[in-house]
Formats: C-alpha cells, structure tokens, sequence
C-alpha cells in the first residue's frame, strides 16, 4: 500500500500514571497497601487491531484470575462481532450482503447506540461513513492523491445511519451499497461491557483500556486514577487528568495518515466526506466509555460551540488542542 496506516494509534495518545502503568506485569502481582495484600492480576494483548490490557486489583488472587480469564473471554466474542478485519464478523457479513439475519443482540445495541449518537451529534457521529474511507484508501493506494469531489460526492450518497433498518431479527441497508464501521465506538462498548461483567463479579476496583480507559473504583493507593495525555504525534506530554468511575476518550485525526502532511486521514466529517481541520486533538470524560468514544471523535469534527453545548448538557468533561497547540479544558466533571 502507498497510504500511511496506523502510523500512530489513538489509544497510545493516553498513558497511565502510577502501579497500574502500561507494562508487561505478571499476573498476580502483590501489592502491600494499607496493611491488607492486594494482588494485581493484569492482561495485555491484542484487541481490534491494537495493544489492550486489564487490570484487576483484589485481595484474592485465585478468584481475581477467573475473572479475569472470563473477561477476555468476553472481549474476544465482542470483537468477533464488530471488526472489520474478520471477515466473519457480523460487521462485515452486513457490509458484504447488505442484510443480517439473526444478528447478535449486541450488535443490535451497538447499532443503536450509534444511531442515538448520529442524532445527539447532528450527524458528526455516523458509523455509514465506511464508503468515503473505502474511497479515499483505494484512491491513495491506485494513485497517491486523493479522490475527485464528484466522486466523493457519490460516495456521500451512502452515508446516512437513518437508513440502517434495525430489527430483532434482522439488519438491514436500506440503501445498495452502504457500509459501516465500529471503530469510532466499539473500543468504548467493548470497554463498559468488560467493566460491567468485572462489577458484576464483584470485582471493585479495576483499570480497563481497550482503545479508551475506563476506571472502576479507585487505584489500590487510595487515590483516583491518574492518564498523561500526550500530543498527536505522541513526542511529548500536554497535560494529564485524573478520574474515578469515568472513562476517558482521544482522538486525533494523525491516528491513521495517507499522506506525510496528515490533512488526509481516518477520521471524516460525514456532511463533507473531508478531514476535520478544526482541532488538532479532543478529550471527553464520560461515565461511560462508549460515550467519550463516540463524543471524541464526533467533536474532533464539530465546531468547539456546538460540541460544548453538548458536553454541558449530558455533564462531561471535554477539552481540545487547537490547531495552534493550546490545550484548553472546555468543561469539566
């Protein structure tokens, strides 16, 4: 291929501070705090194309392990339905036939999420964007440059998540050739549907990155979780936050470049079928996960006014870096 991809992942703009950093660490690691043992069982892997890990933190280690297995369990049966690498995915069965009979309840909720998200954002969140990447990739890839307008207005014509017909027992294109991709939400999804089945078995305290971070309880030191949020390029550290019971979402259009300059990337403004130029970077501080994945890369496209509208309607923090390289905290929870 001649386009640049996953020159720099999104999920590596984020990076944990403290006992719980990104590492390799053995499972049942022991941790001494407040006179009681607390183990630190951890999994790192490969999710959705990307490095993903799991940290639990619970005084018994036996238990802590099952879960644990359990839930990688889980997060693979999640991205067994909604990637678009597998061919055998839901996902793609859809975007190859156009039809889903008998569809996982999941990707029924995940496609209604997404749909909820089109509407709360005006359309800057659309998962039937796929066609334009498809354009713009295989332009790049036949000719280094990118698609003409007229082309990438035909392709607009498919990009519309009203037309996704959703239904118990079936899914549906209500326009021939339409596809759509999960990327700009099922890291969230698959990272609060971890975190619900982890609270669930009585797990309180754990740290969860699958594309977005999601902490539940605190950090065995008593305090609330600690991220550095770096720059798009990942060369140097602009700020950090902390959080407790929140999930915290980037996202950047120099994830993934076609070109050197990064003005083509993945990331497309549904109404355009162009790259956002509005904001370098954006962060939202959500409850849920799948929220601040959706919200992140809806406001990456959105003027700063609208996107703040929402985020003080639905109580989320946000900031953004400017195309200057100011980094301004815009709401905060």
């Amino acid at each position: 291929m001649k386009f640049l991809y996953k020159k720099l992942n999104r999920r590596r703009m984020i990076r944990i501070i403290g006992v719980a950093a990104i590492g390799s660490v053995a499972a049942g690691t022991l941790i001494n705090i407040t006179k009681q043992k607390i183990h630190k069982v951890y999994w790192q892997g490969i999710s959705l194309g990307a490095s993903s890990e799991i940290t639990i933190y619970h005084p018994e280690k036996n238990f802590a392990e099952k879960i644990l297995e359990k839930s990688i369990k889980k997060l693979f049966f999640l991205e067994n339905l909604f990637s678009l690498y597998n061919k055998n995915s839901q996902l793609s069965q859809l975007n190859r036939k156009g039809t889903l009979k008998s569809p996982d309840p999941e990707i029924i909720n995940l496609m209604s999420l997404s749909k909820k998200y089109s509407k709360i954002t005006n359309g800057a969140f659309d998962i039937t964007v796929q066609p334009i990447w498809n354009l713009y990739k295989d332009s790049f890839n036949k000719s280094n440059i990118p698609p003409s307008k007229e082309k990438i207005s035909q392709a607009l014509k498919l990009v519309n998540s009203d037309n996704i017909d959703i239904r118990e027992n079936k899914i549906k294109y209500l326009v021939k050739g339409m596809s759509s991709t999960l990327n700009g939400i099922a890291q969230g999804y698959i990272t609060d549907k971890i975190a619900e089945f982890l609270i669930e078995s009585g797990i309180d305290n754990t740290l969860i990155q699958i594309g977005e971070y999601r902490g539940i309880g605190e950090h065995p030191d008593g305090r609330s979780w600690r991220l550095l949020i770096s720059n798009p390029e990942h060369t140097s550290t602009i700020g950090s936050l902390e959080f407790k019971n929140a999930s915290v979402a980037t996202s950047a259009g120099l994830g993934t470049i076609f070109e050197n300059s990064g003005k083509y990337n993945h990331i497309f403004d549904p109404k355009s079928g162009m790259s956002p130029s509005k904001h370098l970077q954006t962060t939202v501080v959500a409850k849920t996960a799948t929220e601040a994945d959706a919200l992140s890369t809806a406001f990456l496209i959105m003027d700063k006014k609208e996107s703040t509208v929402i985020a003080n309607n639905r109580n989320i923090g946000f900031e953004i870096l400017d195309n200057e390289r100011n980094r301004e905290i815009i709401t905060s929870i």
